[in-house]
């Protein structure tokens, strides 16, 4: 063993084949190899980082290596651990816990150290999309339109009031189109972006505020999909404002936000999204967070006798829509009677009487359904 040693540094020495060549005691006991790293390590805290917390202990270890070199905006990481797929891992990792990183694409070369076939040491080399300078003068516009947003927010409501007002903010002040990649500049700076935008700067903003929330991927409509899992007030929920976006779903943007998607237990999101196998999750099935529940627009049974009490309540607020959920049940039956057997009309007059406002006949009564998640959302007269 003595020997191989020997000749290993006299190769790193003499024939330079090696980067640096600088070999610590653990690593000549290693035959020149990174050791590999602690399975005990807990890893660095820096404020909640959900992907991070689903990790091993090498992994932390990687990444807790790799991110400060992401801040820094380094050019390249050397003396990694000789697993690819390892490093791979970590790198997407900290992508979807850190969407303040918004000079790094996520994506990178990595590059193994051989010797005999033997993988000695690994270093990554991170793609950046801007330079120092442009990093900080977009930081600038980020952090005024974070601003701007926070400031309407009441810091002392609840998680999910602060949660869902920034939800609504986002999609108010957001474009859904087609960019290059999924970074908050999108948005932030540029005012429109993907489903992946979206969620990276509702994270972001969360995040900001305090409140626990990941970024989630799958399917969803047949595409590659993302959007959010948040804690509020210790409740996990799924929220999607991309799909909360009517320009999204081919609306009009004055229709404002939907609210289908804010809140959902595990049960509610599967039924049009499939989460992927990336990280674990947990089984949301507190329906405490859903907005209908909490605003109390859901209906476990059809009456019309409540439908017409919340119309006229919207109605006399001079809110411009309102949308209803009904239990499974419930919907068919509410859309078997309100919209086939023609009570819609009868419906909005008593309500528009009872808050004193005009309402047009039932042929100018504009609504839109939502089969899938049991909801329909009605224009009101203003």
């Amino acid at each position: 063993m003595r020997r191989a040693l020997s000749l290993l540094l006299t190769l790193c020495l003499g024939l330079s084949l090696l980067s640096g060549c600088q070999f610590s005691l653990d690593r000549l006991a290693n035959g020149g190899t990174i050791p590999e790293p602690p399975a005990d390590y807990t890893g660095t805290q820096d404020g909640f980082r959900y992907t991070k917390s689903t990790l091993s202990g090498q992994e932390r270890y990687l990444y807790d290596q790799i991110l400060p070199a992401l801040q820094n905006q380094e050019t390249e990481i050397t003396d990694l651990y000789p697993d690819t797929a390892m490093i791979q891992k970590v790198v997407t990792a900290i992508d979807r816990d850190y969407p303040e990183l918004f000079w790094f694409s996520g994506t990178g070369q990595i590059e193994t150290t051989l010797l005999a076939g033997k993988a000695l040491e690994a270093s990554y080399q991170p793609v950046y999309t801007m330079d120092a300078a442009q990093r900080e003068a977009t930081q600038t516009q980020i952090d005024q339109w974070t601003a701007d947003c926070l400031a309407t927010i009441d810091r002392s409501a609840s998680e999910y009031d602060q949660a869902l007002g920034v939800y609504t903010y986002l999609i108010n002040h957001a474009d859904y189109q087609m960019v290059d990649s999924n970074s908050i500049v999108n948005i932030m700076v540029n005012g429109a972006g993907l489903c992946g935008c979206y969620a990276k700067t509702y994270q972001y903003l969360l995040l900001q505020l305090g409140i626990d929330v990941a970024y989630i991927t799958g399917q969803a409509g047949g595409e590659s999909h993302a959007w959010n899992l948040a804690w509020l007030d210790g409740t996990p929920c799924w929220i999607d404002p991309t799909w909360g976006d009517p320009v999204f779903t081919g609306g009009d943007e004055s229709q404002g936000p939907a609210y289908e998607y804010f809140g959902l237990t595990s049960d509610d999101l599967t039924r049009t999204h499939t989460i992927d196998s990336t990280v674990p999750v947990p089984d949301c099935t507190a329906n405490t967070n859903n907005y209908f529940v909490r605003s109390g627009l859901y209906f476990p049974s059809y009456d019309a006798t409540a439908l017409v009490s919340t119309l006229q309540r919207a109605m006399a607020a001079g809110e411009a829509q309102v949308s209803v959920r009904f239990a499974d049940d419930a919907y068919v039956t509410a859309c078997a009677s309100l919209l086939d057997g023609g009570e819609l009309s009868d419906v909005f007059q008593q309500a528009a009487q009872r808050a004193g406002v005009e309402v047009a006949p039932l042929s100018s009564l504009w609504y839109t359904r939502n089969d899938e998640m049991g909801v329909l959302t009605f224009l009101l007269p203003t």
